[in-house]
């Protein structure tokens, strides 16, 4: 029978200033106090960045909402005010990075595709300067698949053999004799996609012990109970019908095990049970549960003074998410850790309705959107997205969303394939399955051998709070000019300040709100070193490393859908409307920021804007001054001393990098105003871009937007102009006005209406209407964070004839 105890509360505020306790490892209320100043000295933040469709075409506009939270409660960071979005090639390198200003810890933005794109997976990355204290863990990564126009497959995964790897997890981390023990695994191929697999347990005298068989994405489970003496070993199947044999963990002698019943919806079941060895060993020894939710502390403590001890926890007193339950032994050590996953309705409930279940093209529709939380109005932040989904294909099941990746996926190693599934319809098999990947996929926030071993590393990063303008104040020859007065004023309003030259000539103006391209007059005070004077600006982001892209291609099977285009997405554009031109990064050296393999150093020939700005087309203004090479029809090739043909030496063209993406399109379809620099690589120093590179490379770079040199532009002695990147401005979503008594003939768009800040009031109503567009069925996404740090994510359809 199960002794229970009574549960010791001990909340952790993120607000709340909390006294550091230094404690051995063996006290409890040491162990709580780390926690809890974990909490307040490491708050986290996370991005989460919703898009307005699953996936793109070359030449469209990636469009998004950011969110920024902080903390465990996930309430709306006023920590940064800063985030840096990042768009990443099929290699990794980084293609185009914008600036947005964080507000109350909202942001949105747009992403101009280039037409040249090719086929394939890039990625978007959205991180604040802060993140980077815990490296790469909570940087926002998200796979965007582009297809060329008219394609109507999926990629091919990423396989590179047909080796399925298969895992076992004992529940709690610990497998002992002579107690039941719940088994786990997950099978995963090649490429990176779940693997079906079955299979046979046989202890060592290959005695039949169980069964088992994938339940769910490659992951089940079984019960065993090991014997004293005896190794396991599992004879796995795998899809190819092949069959290998997998050890399982060695079972200790002496041990006990922790199990989590999480069947229950009002409860947690939570039993601890050694085995007799441990059990006589340790008889009336202290034992401390610890249970870590959402930055809140539970702890229990106990004797062990029975084989199985047990207890309720009520789930009512958890926030949904990931708990961690972990015991400590008397000496202060984790014995064994379960995870477990919460799902309760304190999420913010959106209900969304529309003027009319069916319209007719062009259409007028109005949305209505009320958010409130056990039927108290919920006043928030949201964004909406409608798209046609006969043009634009999706699966909930599939994709994520603001719950699946706050509560979640950011919160696990790993890919986690199909995150949408367990949130989407929630019911007794989807919390079987959560609880399954809850024993299969690690947890990275506690890590209990770092916290409870010695001082923690200290912060290497603040908080940015707005964007510096800084640099070095130096004499014609390069010598830093110290002590002296500098002034910074704002061309369009003339707003200044000043800063005094440290040691080194360094100036800095700190924290400044400005948008990107606006202009800026630096003044040097001291009139008589105005001639004697040259002025460099840093203009470096900061350093962020790529993790590898651990997230499986598209593929055709598993349920997942085929992303599917019929054609180029056409967005019509006011009259007037200016397009903005894409913001590339430029390739710096000593910059993260490296798009060529090889570098100018290591070129035939480079050629930089002042080369090219003259000419219509890149081609033209390549021609002539790129020794030995030609070009036809947008693409070059090398003169070569074989057969002429129409007066053109026969050949292979030439691999085109741009902006670190190989690519088949012409290379004419770059403005030569947009071009940084072109490096011309031939033989052997076209080899390390492969064998595709026999007939040599062409690496063109784009240009990050206006002259953006290090070295100011100086307009009259001592007086400096600059133009430093700044924040984006986001281009505002166009959708149509039709006239009732004039409708268009078509309207292709797939993206009907886009709105990044919907803001619902007290009552927690927010309304918005837009134009349909062509027949189809019509989805509308709406997610967001109230005022409290309460999520919501909604899926509202209706259809257009």
């Amino acid at each position: 029978m199960k002794k229970i105890f009574c549960m010791l509360f001990i909340a952790c505020c993120v607000n709340a200033a909390v006294q550091a306790q230094v404690a051995p490892q063996n006290d409890l209320k040491g162990i709580v106090a780390k926690l809890q100043s974990l909490s307040v000295d490491r708050v986290i933040e996370k991005a989460y960045l919703h898009f307005d469709k699953p996936y793109y075409n070359p030449g469209d506009t990636v469009y998004f909402k950011a969110y920024v939270t902080a903390g465990e409660q996930h309430q709306l960071s006023k920590i940064s005010g800063v985030l840096h979005v990042d768009l990443l090639s099929k290699s990794d390198s980084v293609m185009q990075s914008i600036i947005l200003q964080l507000k109350n810890g909202l942001a949105w933005g747009d992403i101009a595709l280039p037409n040249y794109l090719s086929k394939g997976n890039y990625r978007i990355r959205a991180y604040t300067q802060w993140m980077q204290n815990a490296g790469n863990a909570y940087v926002f990564n998200k796979t965007i698949p582009v297809n060329g126009k008219s394609i109507a497959q999926a990629y091919p995964a990423k396989v590179t053999d047909n080796k399925t790897d298969v895992e076992f997890f004992p529940e709690g981390g610990t497998f002992v004799t002579a107690v039941p023990c719940r088994m786990a695994f997950k099978a995963v191929g090649s490429n990176g996609l779940a693997a079906y697999v079955k299979g046979t347990v046989v202890d060592s005298d290959n005695k039949e012990i169980a069964k088992f068989a994938s339940a769910r994405l490659g992951m089940g489970q079984f019960y065993i109970t090991a014997e004293a003496g005896k190794t396991y070993k599992a004879k796995v199947t795998y899809p190819d019908g092949s069959v290998n044999t997998v050890a399982l963990p060695v079972p200790q002698e002496k041990g006990m095990i922790l199990t989590v019943n999480n069947s229950d919806v009002s409860k947690l079941s939570i039993d601890i049970n050694a085995n007799k060895p441990y059990y006589l060993e340790n008889k009336d020894k202290e034992l401390n549960v610890v249970i870590y939710s959402a930055g809140v502390v539970k702890t229990v403590k106990t004797v062990l003074d029975n084989q199985v001890i047990g207890f309720d926890l009520p789930k009512k007193d958890l926030r949904s998410g990931i708990t961690q339950i972990t015991v400590f032994a008397q000496n202060g050590m984790p014995v064994c850790e379960r995870l477990v996953f919460i799902q309760n309705e304190d999420g913010v409930n959106l209900t969304v309705s529309s003027d009319k279940t069916t319209y007719a093209v062009h259409d007028k529709a109005t949305i209505t959107l009320n958010a409130n939380i056990a039927g108290q109005a919920s006043a928030g932040n949201f964004s909406v997205a409608v798209v046609d989904e006969s043009k634009v294909q999706g699966n909930e099941g599939m994709e994520n969303s603001i719950i699946a990746d706050l509560l979640l996926t950011s919160e696990l190693r790993g890919y986690v394939e199909q995150p949408g599934y367990y949130f989407n319809n929630v019911n007794a098999d989807t919390r079987s399955n959560l609880d399954i990947l809850m024993l299969t996929q690690g947890y990275r926030r506690v890590q209990w051998k770092e916290l409870l071993n010695g001082p923690q590393t200290p912060l290497a990063y603040k908080p940015e709070i707005g964007l510096p303008i800084k640099g070095s104040l130096l004499n014609k020859a390069g010598v830093p000019i110290a002590n002296e007065k500098v002034t910074l004023m704002l061309q369009a309003t003339g707003q200044s300040m000043t800063a005094i030259t440290d040691a080194a000539g360094r100036f800095n103006f700190p924290d400044l709100e400005y948008a990107d391209k606006s202009q800026f007059i630096l003044n040097v005070d001291n009139r008589s070193l105005r001639n004697k004077v040259k002025v460099l600006i840093d203009n470096k982001s900061i350093a962020v490393g790529v993790p590898a892209d651990n997230q499986p291609m598209v593929k055709v099977n598993d349920n997942l859908p085929v992303y599917t285009i019929t054609g180029a997405e056409q967005y019509a554009q006011p009259s007037g409307a200016r397009e903005l031109k894409p913001v590339f990064v430029k390739d710096k050296p000593g910059s993260y920021h490296t798009l060529s393999l090889a570098g100018a150093g290591n070129a035939d020939q480079v050629f930089f804007a002042k080369d090219l700005k003259n000419y219509s087309t890149l081609s033209q203004g390549l021609s002539g001054i790129a020794r030995n090479i030609y070009f036809m029809d947008g693409k070059a090739f090398q003169r070569t001393s074989t057969s002429v043909k129409g007066g053109a030496n026969i050949a292979e063209p030439m691999m085109i990098i741009i902006d670190g993406a190989i690519t088949t399109s012409s290379i004419d379809n770059i403005q030569p105003a947009d071009v940084s620099s072109v490096e011309i690589l031939k033989g052997a120093n076209a080899f390390v871009y492969g064998m595709g590179a026999g007939a040599g490379v062409m690496v063109i770079t784009t240009r990050q937007g206006g002259e953006g040199a290090d070295v100011s532009k100086e307009m009259s002695p001592g007086i400096f102009t600059l133009s430093p990147k700044g924040f984006y401005i986001a281009r505002e979503f166009y959708s149509p006005v039709y006239d009732v008594t004039k409708k268009a003939s078509s309207d292709n768009r797939s993206i009907i209406y886009w709105k990044p800040n919907l803001i619902t009031d007290a009552a927690g109503n927010a309304s918005f209407s837009y134009f349909n567009a062509g027949p189809g069925q019509y989805r509308v996404t709406i997610e967001g964070i109230d005022n409290a740090g309460n999520i919501g994510h909604a899926v509202y359809k209706y259809t257009v004839q």
